[in-house]
Formats: C-alpha cells, structure tokens, sequence
C-alpha cells in the first residue's frame, strides 16, 4: 500500500521534473508514512510513497527490469504475487525478492498491457515502458485505489490523490461545473469525474496507454462479464455450499502474512461474516466497532455479540455531536475533493483509531452490492403499485409518512413509504438513482453558483448513470419498465460501490496510514454472485438469502436476519439541533457567494427546508457543507499558498 506519482516530460530539466514529483510525494506521505523513493528514465520520473506491508524489513523503491527498461511503481496489493513469481520463473524471468509489486515489470515484459488481467488484487499501477516510449496506468476492477491523471504528452502526470497533481504550477484549480453537478446528484465523484476541471479518475477497471502521438484508454474487465457465460444455476442446497466456500477463500486471500490485521465490524451480516470466516483461519485479531448515539444508529451491541462468538479482542470508539465538528475540521484539512456521505464521520474516527493497532483491516464492502442487501432492491417490486396510486391520494399518503417517520433514526417504514411515493413518474434507472442519491437532478442547477449553472448542458447530471445503462444493454433487461434485478445491482456496484463507498473508506483509512481490505470484491466472487439467479438474491422480502443461509452456524441468528440499518450517524438531526449553529455559520449566505460554487438562495431554501421539518434533507446538507468547505480551502485560498507541503501531510494525518 503506497501513495504514487510520476512525471512524463521530456521538455523538463530531469532534475527540476525530480522535484516536482517529490513535491507530489510529500502531499502523499499520509498514504505511504514509510519513506519515498523516486526513479528517473528518459524524460520520466516516477514515485512512491510506501506504506510497508507486504515484506516490510524492504525499503521503499520502484520496480525495475534487469536492462532498466521497464520501471513500475504501484498502489495497493497484489494477492496472487507468489503465484506470479512461480510462473514467470517457469517462463524464464527472474523476478527480484521483496515486496509484492517486483513482478510487475517482469509481468509487463511478458504479457504487455495485458498483464493487468492476471492479478487479483486492489491496485493503482503505473508502468514505463523505455523502448516504446508508452507510460501505461491501469487501476483495480473494483475501483478500490485512487488513480488521477493531469495533462497529456509531452507533460503527462499521475498520482493517488489530487491535492498532489495541484501541487504543480502548470494544473489549475478551475471547478468541473458537470462534475460538481453530478457531485450533487449522486454524492460522490463518479467513474472518471473530478472536482477539478484539470484532473479526471482512470475509471474502475480500466487501463491508459499514453504514447507521444496518442492516448488509448479501455476496459480490461466488466463485472458483468461472468452472466454472459454462466453455467446452469444450481439448487440452493449447493448455491448455499458455493456461496459460503467462495468467501472463505476471498477471506483468506485477503490476510496479510507480515503484519497484524484488524477486522472492521459494524455488527451487520458482511463485516460479522468476513470477521466469522477469518476467525476460522486460526489467526488471532483485533475487532473495531462504532458506537453511535441514537435507537436507529448504534449498532454496537450486536458488534459486541459477534466478537464474543468468535472470540475477538473487541474495541469500541463513540462520536456523538461533541466531537463531529472536530472530526468535519480534519476530514476538510485532509479531504481535497469533496465526499457527500455523512459515514465519512464515523469511518474517519474508526479508522483513526484502528490505526493506533493494526496496519491492515479487512471491511465489508460490497456485499449489499453482489447480493442484494439494500431495501431499494425490494422496493423496485413495490414501485407497479406505487405508480397506480391515483395522484391525489399518493399526495396524502406521502404528506402522513412524512409527519410519522421518526427523526431519530434513517431506517423507518414510513420513511421507506415516503421514498417510494416520491418516485412514481420516474424510469427504473432513474428511480434507482433517485433513492440512492442526494439530490433530484432538477433540483441541482437552482443550487449551483451562476457561473456553474450556465456553463451545464442539458444531459450533464445524467451522464454517469445513463452509461452505465448503455454498458448494460448487452447482458439484456436494462430496458424496458421492470429491468431484472441484475442491473440494479450492477448499477451500484459501477457507480455508488466504485464512487463513493470504496473511496470512503480509501480516504479515511489511509489518512492514517492504515490499509483496508474489502474481501467481497474478489473478482471471482463478484462474477459468481452477480450470475447468481435473483431468487438465491432476494427470495420474497429478504435481501441476501443465499447469503443469509450461509452464514447460519458461524453467526447467531439475530445478527443474520435483524433488517439492515446502515452506517450513518444521526448528522440530519445534529443540523437541527446540537450542530445547527455551526452550519449555519459555515453556509452563511455571505461566505457561500464568495466562494463561488453554491447559489446562496439555494442553500438557504434547503436549510430553512429541513430546519423547519418541512423536508428532510440532512444528507444534501453534508453534501452541500463538504462542497463549500472544499471551495474555501482549494478555490478560494490555495493551499499552497497557506500550508507546507509537510503542514499539508499532518493534516491528512490527523495531526493539529
């Protein structure tokens, strides 16, 4: 695990191109706090900050070829690097010992551009090929690893995170007026948008060939691909045995040999499960919970019962609206694009803990996405009788669940009633997204700035979401009324799982010089669930049945099959109350003009919306506060104008 970067310009004075990009690594010391190493070839220069986890008795240093004419630096983990090691020693190399990511160049010389697709594992890689005079990027299936690119030849640069391409003097800080806006309607920065206009992602899955007269990007992988050649479903009997063997091997895969690892876990199905099947290793390991204030939040009892069933050393952080403001002034220092999920609180704070442990967690992510776990699934079957309400009555019926939904928790039948009545005239994609985003996208021009506002195209807030729907049209029933549940799934996974969730906890755990690693997104485990048929899915009205049954006899029943409640802190009731004054403060209409991104009337009308309890919109508001901040700090007032590069990176740490 490691932060990189690298400059390709051949134009530059090596030595000067040498310090721009160690002023790159110095921005990403937080992500790789055990020492930087640069390495120069013809007209490039690459870099890594290591985070020393797989043989960490080696110093850092970029992988290189025996003739010097390959040279790769990497972010992340490459599981199967033993394997690897074997068969490129059957084939004649002779990969160097140390770290995982001393295959590569020889994989590279082997395979080319190819070589992405033999390896398991969450990474970030760049590769310089000398003779050919290509650079070639190339980024995880799952999107687990950030990878950001700036400009193009002949000066061409890379790097984990932003802040550290805005480091150069030659990327400006100009806003993406699209992206934002996509920003604001999903509450992420999706497939290759960034908030920066300069900068965009390598998306999920993909590689980059940059040459000197030309640029390729393409997919290397779909996590579709597997329903296009699924064997005959099984019974449930043995989808129930197979559900259950192919996690336990994603779990193993996935813990580190070298160094002692924790098990984040919320007291939901996946991270009880992930943490169940670990303990079934043999391997001793830490647990860490969240304690959370309010009934439809804390879930750190049922964390509690699970690390007693499987005997953990079990830890408990609490964050109430004491210190949330605290938390929100370190994920602005350290957040330099914004995230519009209130969860980032409670997952910086767990992360920061953990850290002072253990410098690898396993987390579990994607199990929602590959099995059906979200309440949205069930109501896209509910959404036919929905729509033949008549208007007048819906209108009723939404004004009553409106007044009865509870403000202390964000799971309520009402609330989910309400949510589904609020949809009814809108496509299944679009309902989808509806549900699962923050703001409708009719509602996002009126709270962009005048200067974004007019510089939007009709199409731009539905971009993301309308091409993932084109990719789908070849696995069929993404079209039409009632798209199978496959497409749904598939649709979080490309963008909420990708955009959002995985970037999440990326960013707050490597803040602190922790990794995680999410054992659901082994990519054969994805393309078995996702070719999974829908009943071992969602079976009636239970979301991850298959799922379920496999974990009956590792896990207590209440813990298996209590209703989903989330991972959120109570942030929409913190705005009305305890935290109300310090919103307010900081989206004052005054300070939203200047910083020049948000429409002051529009925020205001939000605000008076859900402080009035007219409206709920506790998670807009997140969004719309972590877009300001970021404005202030990067727009407004550029930060290396305020702070040091290694004021930058204490920030990124948690560190005053």
């Amino acid at each position: 695990m490691c932060g990189i970067a690298g400059l390709w310009a051949p134009k530059l004075d090596p030595n000067e191109r040498r310090r721009h990009v160690e002023g790159m690594l110095r921005r990403l010391t937080h992500r790789g706090p055990d020492g930087f190493v640069t390495w120069s070839g013809a007209g490039v220069t690459l870099g890594l900050a290591r985070l020393a986890i797989v043989a960490p008795e080696h110093p850092a240093s970029v992988s290189v070829n025996e003739a010097g004419t390959v040279a790769a630096v990497a972010n992340g983990e490459i599981y199967n690097y033993r394997d690897l090691q074997s068969r490129l020693a059957a084939r004649g190399f002779q990969p160097a010992d140390g770290p995982d990511t001393m295959v590569l160049p020889h994989l590279y010389e082997d395979a080319g551009a190819e070589f992405v697709s033999q390896l398991d594992g969450m990474f970030a890689i760049a590769v310089w090929d000398a003779p050919r005079e290509r650079l070639v990027l190339a980024r995880d299936r799952a999107g687990e690893k950030p990878l950001y690119v700036a400009g193009s030849h002949p000066r061409f640069a890379f790097a984990s995170e932003p802040a550290a391409l805005l480091g150069l003097p030659w990327v400006g800080r100009d806003p993406a007026p699209a992206a934002i806006a996509r920003y604001l309607v999903h509450g992420f920065f999706g497939n290759g948008d960034s908030a920066f206009s300069a900068l965009h992602q390598i998306p999920a899955g993909h590689v980059l060939e940059v040459g000197p007269a030309s640029e390729r990007v393409r997919r290397y992988w779909r996590p579709w691909d597997g329903l296009l050649t699924a064997r005959r479903p099984a019974g449930d009997r043995e989808m129930v045995t197979e559900t259950r063997n192919a996690l336990a091997t994603a779990v193993e895969s996935r813990l580190p040999s070298d160094v002692p690892f924790g098990v984040f876990l919320s007291g939901g199905l996946d991270s009880s499960l992930v943490a169940a099947l670990a303990a079934r290793t043999g391997r001793s390991f830490p647990t860490f919970s969240l304690h959370l204030p309010g009934k439809g939040y804390d879930e750190s009892a049922h964390a509690r019962e699970v690390a007693r069933t499987i005997g953990s050393e079990h830890h408990e952080v609490s964050i109430d609206d004491r210190n949330a403001e605290e938390l929100l002034d370190r994920i602005e220092a350290g957040m330099d694009q914004p995230l519009g999920d209130p969860s980032l609180l409670p997952t910086w704070a767990l992360s920061r803990f953990a850290s002072q442990h253990v410098r690898v967690v396993l987390t579990g992510e994607g199990g929602d996405e590959l099995f059906a776990g979200y309440p949205t699934y069930l109501g896209h079957r509910l959404a036919g009788v929905a729509n033949r309400i008549p208007l007048p009555v819906a209108a009723v019926l939404r004004s009553l669940t409106h007044r009865l939904t509870p403000r202390d928790t964000h799971v309520s039948i009402p609330h989910l009633v309400e949510r589904l009545l609020s949809v009814r005239d809108l496509t299944p994609l679009e309902r989808h997204v509806e549900w699962f985003g923050t703001l409708g996208r009719t509602e996002v021009p009126a709270l962009l700035s005048e200067d974004l506002r007019t510089a939007l195209d009709p199409g731009d807030t539905r971009a993301n979401f309308a091409s993932v729907g084109r990719a789908l049209d070849d696995i069929g029933g993404a079209k039409g009324s009632n798209p199978s549940l496959v497409v749904y799934q598939l649709l979080d996974f490309e963008l909420y799982l990708s955009g959002g969730l995985l970037v999440k906890v990326d960013r707050a755990t490597m803040a602190h010089g922790l990794e995680s690693r999410a054992p659901f997104l082994h990519h054969p485990l994805v393309e078995y669930a996702m070719a999974l048929p829908s009943g071992a899915k969602l079976r009636g009205t239970t979301g991850k049945w298959v799922l379920k049954r496999a974990a009956e006899g590792l896990l207590p029943k209440p813990i298996i099959y209590r209703r989903k409640q989330g991972f959120a802190p109570p942030f929409s009731s913190w705005v009305r109350g305890p935290l109300r004054g310090l919103v307010l403060s900081k989206l004052e209409p005054r300070r939203v003009g200047r910083a020049g991104v948000l429409d002051p009337a529009g925020v205001l009308r939000i605000l008076k919306e859900h402080l009035l309890g007219e409206a709920e919109h506790g998670r807009a508001i997140w969004a719309i506060l972590c877009l300001q901040l970021w404005a202030e700090r990067w727009l407004l007032g550029s930060a290396s104008d305020t702070e040091s590069d290694t004021e930058i990176a204490a920030h990124s740490l948690g560190h005053s």
